[in-house]
């Protein structure tokens, strides 16, 4: 019966994706002028796809900063080293790119307890999950203010300005969540070491005394909290990580000519491409990457004169070099992904297959 039900998923997600690229196919076939996506690619400068993905490399190292400066205080037996938080947050991109899931901070969090554990420190894999939800949190909350100076600056699409709410409403909420937590860590902590002391306990009481246990190994990953100066430096270089992000995309749109659009179109499509990625449907977000990239250029600046073909010089976009800056920049942005993800993996004596498993059932593990 298991297998049956594994088969039926399996259909059910490849039929979708299946739908969903005949779409994009059908609607590539009616509206892009081939030959113009040609021309378009031809003239690419890759110097600046060189830089646009230096600026992404530096965008990702400066999260490891953040992250570190997380971990580091919340395991104070236990220093990470550079190169194994970098080893596993590039291995969390790489998963998030290729499994149609957020799961790849579930990857992040076993791959480096897995490290760990090598190097002879056993860590709480419910603290290492503690630091990741931090650190993103803290990139949340970067995020938001960049998406309320966006709204307050731009006309964004309907569809974004309501995206844009929820994601502002869920970053508010983690982060009231998580300072409330830590203000109560040490109460938590007590209550679960003394209900473990208990004997004779019902079932439901032992399960509640469980995930008191994992809420207070939980909790240490919010330690940093308490340290004013930290919270500033991770402030800090998670801001300095999206002015990279947007200087990235900046670099691309210069690669592909569209420069004219300036540091206001690079924001505009940083933030549609986070609202729209938010919500992952396909590997790497295909199709759905697009949608947030090639409409909103394609309206914005898409008007030519009266009488006149679109072309650069009349600083407007059509859909075909839409198209083509959306493939090229989603390429910039996953080639640090894939490519160093998959030299990581290598590393780690590792394959994805692998990954997505433990990391789910260690993750399980932890609530049984």
């Amino acid at each position: 019966m298991n297998a049956v039900k594994k088969i039926i998923r399996f259909w059910i997600r490849h039929w979708l994706l299946l739908i969903l690229l005949a779409i994009l196919v059908y609607a590539l076939w009616k509206r892009v002028n081939y030959s113009q996506l040609l021309s378009t690619f031809a003239g690419v400068s890759w110097l600046f796809v060189g830089l646009a993905i230096l600026a992404n490399l530096s965008s990702i190292l400066l999260k490891v900063v953040s992250w570190k400066i997380i971990f580091d205080f919340s395991f104070r037996n236990a220093k990470a080293h550079w190169g194994d938080l970098t080893s596993a947050l590039m291995i969390g991109f790489l998963v998030n790119a290729l499994v149609p899931a957020r799961i790849g901070e579930l990857a992040r969090a076993y791959v480096i307890s897995r490290r760990q554990s090598l190097d002879g420190h056993r860590v709480s894999r419910s603290t290492v999950f503690g630091t990741i939800v931090l650190e993103r949190v803290f990139d949340g909350f970067i995020m938001a203010m960049i998406i309320i100076y966006g709204v307050t600056r731009m006309n964004l699409p309907g569809w974004a300005n309501r995206g844009a709410i929820v994601l502002l409403a869920v970053a508010a909420f983690f982060a009231a969540a998580l300072v409330l937590l830590e203000a109560k860590r040490e109460s938590i902590t007590q209550s679960a070491a003394e209900a473990s002391q208990q004997a004779h306990h019902s079932r439901w009481k032992k399960q509640v005394t469980h995930l008191k246990g994992i809420l207070a190994r939980f909790s240490e990953g919010q330690q940093v909290l308490r340290s004013p100066g930290r919270v500033l430096a991770i402030l800090c270089a998670t801001s300095a990580s999206w002015m990279s992000q947007l200087t990235a995309v900046y670099l691309s749109l210069n690669a592909f000519h569209l420069g004219f659009t300036g540091f206001l179109g690079a924001l505009l499509l940083l933030i549609l491409i986070n609202v729209a990625g938010a919500l992952p449907a396909t590997p790497g977000n295909v199709g759905i990457f697009q949608l947030a990239t090639v409409i909103p250029l394609a309206i914005a600046y898409g008007s030519a004169p009266a009488g006149q073909q679109c072309l650069p010089d009349f600083k407007c976009i059509s859909e075909s070099t839409a198209l083509a800056f959306s493939v090229g920049l989603q390429a910039i942005e996953g080639s640090i992904g894939l490519g160093v993800g998959s030299a990581f993996l290598l590393r780690e004596g590792l394959n994805l297959k692998q990954v997505k498993r433990e990391s789910i059932r260690r993750m399980e593990g932890e609530f049984r």
